[in-house]
């Protein structure tokens, strides 16, 4: 007989079952999975909403953000120059010859300095000629003079001797006229001392003029010799200049530039011969654009920055010639600095306009890639097309006309990744 399996069972108790709230263990487990799914959901919508509404995202990484500021707007450019001296003559040879040079490139120099002296026999030798004859006519005229007043001595005993005859006459012919009356006198004697009377007249009269004419004729002739040797004291002191300027000397305090001839050189008439350098007072030649050049005017404000430090200026010159695109404007300090070289290189801007209280953004490539007439306001993470309208335009700033308002976050960086769409997302 075959034994059952009775004696192999065992008995066993039921487990209880976990129940909350009439829920088992399934669905509570079920029940907490959604709730964590909602609760996700509560929290990204935001995100998801942003995501769903954009219509295209880009990087972080590609956009550069600034606020829009009120406040001091300052439309300026800023360009690149070199320093020069404000003070740079070039000295020219007045007379051929051969050139004597008393000092090199570089060196310093005063006032009255001799620098070099310009050999000429020629001109020497001229001027010794016309000083000659300078001398000569003073001689001359010293001559004349003393012939002049001989002559006009000699003229006026003439006339005073015929004033003494005519006298003597007259009182003859009184005493005929009385002896006449008395029949003391033929008539032939009274006739003789009329004839007498009338002669003594003529001559006394011609003594007069004769007088009057000569010392016109002598101060005429005398007048002649002093403007000739006041003509030649002319020459002899232009010659005595320029035998003076053979000796070339300093007409400041600097340096000497560049020598453009060799030691002992014959050079000609207004041959360049050296430039000075002032080092005491320096200006800063710039290149503008063209493009800018009618928006500005002299005695425009301008800062020069030399070695991280900024000086203010002036314009005072621009050049009305344009060179590939360009046009040359001269600055110059209000103060000299020290230590400032020739041909040194600086930074400069110059100022156009300032305005007070007006709205403004950092400059950026979204002017040029969005033609100035269209932005992106980032809130959130979404950037948000808008028309705008800028006004003047600096290095480091733009104005803000219409579009934008204070506090704004807007993206300056290019505008090209954002594909001109309404609306895009920004990603980390």
């Amino acid at each position: 007989m075959i034994k059952d399996t009775s004696v192999q069972d065992r008995a066993v108790t039921p487990k209880k079952r976990n129940i909350l709230f009439g829920l088992n263990r399934t669905n509570l487990i079920t029940l907490a999975l959604i709730a964590s799914i909602g609760a996700v959901s509560w929290i990204s919508y935001p995100a998801v909403a942003s995501l769903l509404s954009a219509d295209a995202t880009i990087s972080n990484q590609q956009v550069r953000l600034a606020k829009v500021a009120r406040g001091l707007f300052i439309e300026d450019i800023r360009i690149e120059g070199r320093t020069i001296a404000a003070v740079n003559p070039t000295l020219y040879s007045i007379e051929e010859g051969t050139v004597l040079l008393h000092v090199k490139a570089g060196d310093t120099v005063k006032k009255s300095q001799l620098l070099m002296v310009i050999d000429s026999p020629e001109l020497r030798s001229e001027y010794a000629q016309e000083k000659a004859r300078l001398d000569e006519l003073s001689i001359q005229v010293q001559r004349q003079k003393i012939q002049t007043r001989r002559a006009l001595l000699n003229n006026q005993q003439t006339m005073e001797i015929a004033g003494v005859d005519l006298a003597a006459a007259k009182s003859e012919m009184a005493r005929s006229k009385a002896s006449i009356d008395k029949s003391l006198i033929s008539q032939l004697e009274y006739d003789e001392v009329v004839v007498r009377l009338k002669r003594a007249k003529l001559t006394n009269n011609h003594a007069i003029e004769s007088l009057k004419l000569q010392k016109e004729q002598l101060e005429f002739e005398l007048k002649a010799l002093e403007l000739q040797l006041q003509r030649q004291r002319h020459v002899s002191e232009e010659l005595q200049r320029k035998v003076a300027a053979l000796e070339i000397r300093s007409p400041l305090n600097g340096i000497v530039g560049n020598i453009n001839i060799q030691q002992k050189q014959a050079v000609l008439r207004n041959t360049a011969l050296l430039s000075l350098v002032d080092l005491s007072a320096f200006e800063v030649i710039a290149q503008i654009p063209e493009s800018y050049a009618d928006e500005l005017g002299l005695g425009f404000e301008a800062n020069i920055t030399l070695n991280g430090k900024s000086y203010p200026g002036k314009l005072t010159a621009i050049s009305p010639e344009v060179n590939n695109g360009q046009v040359a404007g001269r600055i110059r300090l209000i103060e000299q600095v020290s230590g400032m070289r020739q041909n040194q290189r600086v930074s400069a801007q110059i100022i156009i306009e300032k305005k007070e209280n007006v709205l403004t953004l950092q400059r950026g490539a979204f002017v040029e890639s969005g033609a100035g007439l269209k932005a992106y306001i980032v809130n959130k993470n979404l950037a948000k097309k808008v028309k705008i309208k800028l006004g003047a335009r600096s290095t480091g700033k733009v104005e803000i006309i219409s579009g934008l308002k204070e506090g704004d976050n807007v993206v300056i960086s290019s505008l090209t990744p954002f594909q001109d769409q309404p609306q895009v997302l920004i990603t980390q």
